[in-house]
């Protein structure tokens, strides 16, 4: 049997290069780690002065676009466009060695901005 895990928030005041910590559980007694697969991700802003956001999730702090540890990159979108979307092929991601991944919510605009997001993942395996 598969095993998912979710991973859900609240933005309040997000700026333009916030980054938020994914952490997942601890396996065997640690964190190690762990490959997990992002099988689908949720996210509505409620508030704030961005007029678009463009997601992403990284496999280590302070990722950039485009960068090796870049995993989820979405497009410019209005913020008036909420995304809730669900894979065909689901995203490989290894966290770091303490269980984490990194979320931008990537606003172009302000320290205002309000959200709620929601990722699963489905556990793959260990290295």
């Amino acid at each position: 049997m598969a095993k998912y895990h979710r991973i859900a928030g609240t933005h309040t005041g997000v700026g333009t290069s916030e980054e938020t910590t994914l952490q997942f559980p601890a396996q065997g007694g640690g964190f190690s780690s762990e490959i997990w697969l992002l099988v689908g991700f949720h996210y509505v802003r409620s508030d704030g002065s961005g007029s678009t956001y463009q997601p992403g999730v990284g496999q280590s702090s302070g990722f950039t676009v485009g960068d090796i540890n870049d995993r989820l990159a979405y497009s410019s979108t209005a913020v008036g466009t909420p995304i809730n979307d669900v894979y065909a092929r689901p995203i490989l991601c290894l966290t770091d060695s303490n269980g984490r991944l990194y979320f931008k919510p990537g606003f172009n605009s302000g320290s205002d901005n309000d959200g709620d997001f929601e990722f699963w993942f489905r556990q793959a395996g260990g290295i």
